[in-house]
Parts: C-alpha cells; sequence; structure tokens
C-alpha cells in the first residue's frame, strides 16, 4: 500500500500546517492546573460584545434552519457603515477563510505571490495548496518594505499580501510606504490588505485603503469580528473588493460558509459602540503597561500597532513559552517566522498582565537571565 504521502499532490507535501494557540482547556489537563490563562491568540480579553452575544441568545430556536448563504443583512448593514455596494462585499469564515478564496480565484500552478518573510503563516499556506510560488520579501526592522516588495515583482505576480498592522510583529506599513508601492505597481497586480487589527492602528500614520478601491484598484482589504469585538469562536470576516475581484471570490466560497449564529452577532456587534471603546481602552492601558515592565526588566520589544507585542527574549521563545506552560501561562512561540528568539504576548486583563511579568521575571531570574 501506498503511503498517503505519496497519495497526495506534490504541491502540498512540504506545507507546515498552521499552529494555532495551545488551548486553556488543553494545557489545564496536559499540565494538571486550574487557574491557566491564554495571552497567545490575541483574543479580547473582555469576552464577546455584550450586543452581539443577546442577538445569539435570540437566534439559537433557529439552529435547525440553514443560514442565509449570502449573508444579506450583514452584507446590507456593512454596505450602510462602510458606504459601499454589498456586491463589492464577500463574507468568510473568518478572515482566514477570505485568504483562500483570494489565492483560489487567483492563484495558479507557475503564479507567483509576494509575502512578508515575517507575515501571517495563512498566507504561505493558501498560496501552497494552489500549486503557486511564494516570493519572500525582506522585512528590515520587522516592517515591510516597499522598494523590496517592488522588487520582486515579475510577470508572474499576481497577488501581494500586506497585513496591516502586521501579524505576528505588531508593525505598520505606513501611509507613505504604501502610497508609494501603490503608484509603482502594475494595475493587474492584487493587492491585499489584511486589517485584522484594524482598531488598534494609530490612524495618523495609517493608510485609507479604501481610497485605493474608491479609485477603482484592485486591492482587497479584510477585516474581522474576532479581534476587537470578540467574536473569534463565531469565525466570521468580511473583505471588500471591486464587483469583479467580488465575483470571482463569491464563486469559490464554500455553500453556507458562514453559519446564522455568526451572521446575527455581526449584525448586533457593529452597533456596540461602548463595547469598542472600552477593548480600545483597555488595550491601549494595557500596552503602556507591558512598554513600562518591559523597559523595567530590560528586555527587548517592537512598539505594536496591534493587541499583542512581540517580545525579544534571553532564551529560545520556544523554551520560554514551555517553561511558561509549567506556569499556567499560554504565550506564543515564532519561530516558524524565522524569530527563535521572541514570543508573541497577548495584551490581557490588567491582572493577566501583572501575573505574565511576574511569571516571566521570576523565570528568567532563576536561570539569571536577567
Amino acid at each position: 500500500m501506498s503511503k498517503f504521502s505519496d497519495m497526495s499532490r506534490m504541491a502540498i507535501r512540504d506545507i507546515i500546517p498552521y499552529e494555532p494557540g495551545k488551548p486553556i482547556s488543553e494545557v489545564e489537563r496536559e499540565y494538571g492546573l486550574t487557574d491557566v490563562i491564554k495571552l497567545a491568540s490575541n483574543e479580547n480579553p473582555l469576552g464577546p460584545s455584550p450586543m452581539a452575544m443577546e442577538a445569539v441568545k435570540n437566534a439559537v430556536a433557529e439552529m435547525h434552519l440553514y443560514p442565509d448563504g449570502g449573508g444579506y443583512h450583514l452584507k446590507e448593514k456593512l454596505s450602510r457603515s462602510f458606504d459601499l455596494p454589498p456586491n463589492q462585499i464577500v463574507l468568510g469564515n473568518g478572515s482566514a477563510e477570505i485568504v483562500e478564496q483570494i489565492t483560489e480565484a487567483f492563484v495558479g500552478p507557475g503564479d507567483e505571490a509576494i509575502i512578508g518573510r515575517q507575515a501571517f503563516f495563512k498566507y504561505r499556506i493558501a498560496v501552497k495548496i494552489m500549486d503557486g510560488t511564494v516570493v519572500w520579501a525582506e522585512m528590515p526592522g520587522l516592517e515591510y518594505d516597499a522598494d523590496d516588495m517592488l522588487n520582486r515583482v515579475t510577470n508572474k505576480t499576481k497577488v501581494i499580501f500586506i497585513a496591516n498592522p502586521n501579524n505576528p510583529t505588531g508593525t505598520l506599513m505606513d501611509k507613505g510606504q504604501v502610497d508609494y508601492m501603490m503608484s509603482k505597481l502594475p494595475g493587474h497586480i492584487i493587492v491585499v490588505f489584511d486589517e485584522a487589527y484594524y482598531d488598534y492602528r494609530s490612524p495618523e500614520r495609517y493608510p485609507d485603503s479604501m481610497e485605493y478601491l474608491r479609485q477603482g484598484r484592485n486591492v482587497i482589504i479584510l477585516r474581522t469580528f474576532s479581534k476587537s469585538y470578540g467574536l473569534a469562536a463565531l469565525r466570521l470576516g468580511y473583505a471588500f473588493s471591486t464587483p469583479e475581484i467580488s465575483h470571482a471570490m463569491n464563486a469559490v466560497r464554500e455553500a453556507f460558509n458562514v453559519n446564522s449564529l455568526a451572521l446575527v452577532a455581526g449584525q448586533a456587534a457593529l452597533d456596540d459602540h461602548e463595547f469598542l471603546r472600552k477593548t480600545l481602552e483597555i488595550n491601549s492601558v494595557g500596552k503602556e503597561y507591558f512598554y513600562k515592565e518591559l523597559e523595567r526588566i530590560g528586555l527587548v520589544y517592537i512598539p505594536t500597532e496591534a493587541n499583542f507585542v512581540l517580545i525579544k527574549t534571553p532564551l529560545p521563545g520556544r523554551d520560554l513559552f514551555k517553561e511558561l506552560l509549567f506556569k499556567g501561562v499560554v504565550v506564543r512561540p515564532v519561530d516558524g517566522y524565522g524569530l527563535p528568539d521572541y514570543v508573541r504576548v497577548s495584551i490581557g486583563l490588567p491582572d493577566e498582565n501583572i501575573r505574565f511579568f511576574r511569571e516571566l521575571e521570576e523565570l528568567l531570574r532563576s536561570k539569571d537571565q536577567i
């Protein structure tokens, strides 16, 4: 009998599966702990939007019915909120699924996609699944470099992925860099702006990606309800693009890809302005606390435009991750991004942040690393 690896498509054989943050229940089960905090997946520490939770409670009685496959009501609400026609909006089972829609619609064997070397892991997987070629753009200082990306454009380039703010670095490709790159790019190339952390960015430096769309440029703008609205478990993302690009993405979209509870939760969350305000406030306060503590301890960090901080550690990042698990603290190693000496840590509630730094400092002192 043939090995399964011999039966699978050649294009996927070297794909390393995406490694999600370790769930709290798994850590409690494996380590015999009962008080675990998870600062690994950039989830909203306040929980879900209260208005979204209420909407879900009111919708559970209809779980025996298939969802609205086109997401009519949510698209209409997004249309009004962002002043964009519904035919320029695509819904996804999380914005990560929309990344797959993009590559399924536009990337084939031999096509190239430019991706930052320290950019979100999902891009490379989606491109390789379609037998496309990943072209790595270097990120000096862990930031996108417009010239480096432009220098990698060929007649085979179909898509450029830009996570802005970037995950896992938290860095921003500012308006000047984006405007410069867009002014030089051939018009046929699709530029994907993945704005999962849009609500956390510094507005004064941030490019207006919607303006490129209004100009008719071939751009796709990704957003999500997972982060600032706290709906990660429901898997709900959306994209804005031209009518033609949106049509192609909808052609490959799975039937009923967004469930009914996610659809009503998304509609309600868009009205929960107070929850969004509290989310951004607690993140801002927590970010300043992170900076203060990291400087006190003497650790290098990357200033963030998101709800997490990338920290350089004196121990290998994966070793630190494993050591912290014994203490009931879950963070994220990022060696898969070529950053073996870093961990990414989500900004949590004040007591979670305090506990993280207490356990981190105790661990590093015990190993004479600070």
